[in-house]
């Protein structure tokens, strides 16, 4: 069992309609920051105690501080709305920095969505289709974390912004905790009804729900079989 304290945190994945098309917004983090260097990840970051404070529960903590992130990292004020909550991801115990994460999306079709980062914790930022941003991780131009990943293939077949925010509205948010498997430059991110993801819980030894990513190259494949009782974490979109 993990001693690690785990922090909250929250993020938002920005979508909106440009000219060629559905895209989300991505931001480059600095190489010299302890957690996620140099990473593409959505804005956000840790909740702070004064948006606890303020707030009646942890959901309505997370879409503040989501908020905040998202003007302090990328200049862009985003009411709260316009969020709708997908998806909730815990840090595997195995790693030494841990934070269990709100997922947000909003449409921002409506507003400046105009980018102006720090330079600083921000070192560039791009906004791409989310199928092309997959593309990019299996080519190894942008390094990024599974729950980036995987939100991303919950969208990627969107052709707008609406459409996107209506495909996650009518989710049931997932709370996902992985657990992490190292095969030489490979990373095993697994998810429950795999064979490896629970010792304690009989599985067929076929059943396959992970993310594999090569940490070397960026390519990466997403496996779900034998695994019926549990719903993919990424919607099926690996198909």
């Amino acid at each position: 069992m993990s001693t690690t304290k785990v922090k909250l945190a929250a993020t938002i994945l920005l979508g909106r309609d440009g000219e060629d098309g559905f895209e989300i917004l991505l931001l480059k983090r600095n190489k010299a920051l302890a957690f996620a260097a140099g990473l593409w990840v959505f804005p956000g970051g840790k909740i702070e105690s004064f948006e606890i404070e303020k707030s009646e529960n942890e959901l309505e903590a997370a879409s503040l501080a989501a908020i905040r992130e998202t003007m302090e990292e990328a200049d862009i004020e985003i009411d709260s709305n316009d969020l709708v909550f997908f998806s909730h991801w815990t840090t595997p115990e195995i790693q030494p920095r841990r934070f269990a994460a709100w997922f947000f999306f909003a449409n921002v079709n409506n507003i400046n969505s105009d980018v102006k980062i720090d330079d600083s914790e921000i070192k560039d930022h791009i906004w791409i289709a989310p199928q092309a941003a997959l593309d990019k991780v299996k080519r190894g131009d942008l390094a990024m974390m599974p729950p980036t990943l995987i939100s991303l293939q919950l969208i990627r077949k969107c052709q707008s912004a609406k459409e996107a925010y209506d495909l996650l509205n009518q989710f049931e948010p997932i709370f996902i905790l992985p657990v992490l498997k190292f095969e030489g430059s490979k990373m095993l991110s697994m998810y429950e009804g795999d064979v490896d993801y629970d010792a304690n819980v009989e599985s067929s030894q076929n059943a396959r729900h992970r993310l594999i990513l090569d940490m070397k190259s960026g390519d990466y494949s997403f496996e779900y079989n034998n695994c019926e009782n549990f719903k993919p974490i990424n919607g099926g979109m690996h198909l």
